[in-house]
């Protein structure tokens, strides 16, 4: 009777940790959620079969819950980050850290110095920053500890986060950018762009993203400038204009960062609140198509959830009726513009916020994810800083690009 009844648990048991390991082939929809009803969630859709998991992470953590209008997460080797607003009881936090192919929670930050938390960027294998409303914090993803405040960083609300090399990018709140050496944690200077919506990077080159719209959906009068960033000075360079604004979502905020196919250097981005198109910017050509994807009829967008998936190579929409209405749909498109694929979700509120895009294959060191990186170029800088496509004659600070945004440096004699 007894191996019987431990026969039972070792099976009920090993279909537990089966069915919490299938979160490797799909996407993730993060979701604010029906905010004062539910707290936030996050939905997967399988490329296997399909289907779709509507609460995965309560599902995962009986008891528990994502916090309060979770706005961002990064996907990030063995870790996913949630970030929130708000906790939401004592059952989801401001910062949780769950395992990227079960969800099951690792650690929940219910408090960051009162702040509301707006981002998250993984430094290497044992820091991260948090980007809240009064600054950025270092967080330790070993050991989960919430570090100090960057000096200088409290001043204005902080948007998004990048890396770029061995420095960190972050966007602040009617300000422009923030460069901060991840080696040191210290604020070396901030950019004054007076205005920004967000910092994404392509191939290794780091681009801020400008307009002029106040709210969260600018005209179409309104432009947008993609402003070049040096990679190895971080400051302002070339300035490139398209007639039709992404989202500056500073007033409520919202990711407003494009979908980025990194390999062939195109921009993604839905325009405003509410459109019912994609926009499509090629970086190398200069070439802008204003109406790229039209959304099927009645279909709009809430936010700018438009992800790229450089596995599949799949754009990704949600789109939703309107405000009052529960109807929600993913759709997959290819690079052409052609739907491959759309899945209407069951009805709710779900307000999504931003997609991550799960692969069969996670890395599970900085080794393993060195040794796959693709090198999109490579810069040389003498020691007069001075820039070459090709080495100087003497010491070379050699920057090699990758095209998943990061990058390494070494000293060369040549």
């Amino acid at each position: 009777m007894k191996k019987t009844i431990l026969l039972c648990l070792s099976t009920i048991f090993a279909l537990c940790v089966f069915a919490q390991a299938s979160y490797t082939n799909g996407i993730f929809i993060v979701n604010e959620d029906w905010f004062g009803h539910n707290s936030s969630s996050v939905n997967f859709y399988s490329y296997d079969d399909g289907s779709v998991v509507y609460r995965a992470y309560q599902a995962a953590n009986p008891g528990m819950t994502l916090g309060n209008t979770t706005q961002y997460a990064e996907l990030k080797k063995d870790n996913i980050y949630f970030c929130s607003k708000q906790n939401y009881g004592e059952t989801g936090g401001r910062l949780i850290v769950a395992d990227a192919k079960t969800l099951a929670k690792k650690h929940s930050l219910d408090n960051i110095d009162d702040a509301d938390t707006r981002a998250f960027v993984t430094v290497n294998d044992e820091k991260g920053y948090i980007g809240t409303n009064s600054g950025i914090f270092v967080f330790n993803t070993a050991t989960f500890e919430l570090g100090a405040k960057i000096d200088g960083t409290a001043k204005e609300e902080i948007g998004n986060m990048v890396l770029c090399g061995d420095k960190v990018l972050a966007t602040v709140r009617g300000v422009g950018y923030h460069v901060i050496d991840v080696r040191t944690n210290v604020l070396e200077k901030t950019i004054d762009l007076g205005k920004i919506t967000t910092i994404f990077v392509v191939k290794g080159q780091p681009y801020a993203a400008v307009n002029d719209a106040t709210w969260g959906t600018p005209a179409a009068s309104n432009t947008e400038q993609f402003i070049k960033i040096d990679p190895a000075t971080f400051e302002l360079t070339a300035v490139s204009t398209v007639p039709m604004a992404s989202q500056n979502t500073w007033f409520a905020w919202k990711n407003a960062s494009p979908a980025v196919d990194q390999a062939n250097e195109v921009l993604y981005y839905c325009p405003a609140e509410g459109a019912n198109f994609i926009c499509k910017y090629d970086i190398k050509s200069a070439q802008f198509t204003q109406q790229f994807i039209t959304f099927d009829e009645g279909q709009k967008m809430y936010g700018n959830v438009v992800g790229f998936d450089p596995v599949n190579n799949y754009i990704a929409a949600m789109t939703f009726k309107n405000y009052g209405d529960q109807d929600y749909w993913l759709t997959l498109y290819n690079t052409s513009g052609e739907k491959v694929n759309q899945v209407k979700l069951n009805a709710n509120y779900w307000f999504p916020a931003m997609f991550l895009f799960a692969s069969k294959t996670v890395p599970t060191s900085v080794d393993n994810v060195e040794s796959s990186k693709v090198v999109a170029g490579v810069q040389y800088f003498n020691l007069q800083g001075q820039q070459s496509a090709e080495p100087f004659k003497g010491v070379n600070i050699v920057k090699t690009i990758y095209t998943d945004g990061t990058s390494t440096t070494a000293k060369v004699l040549k």
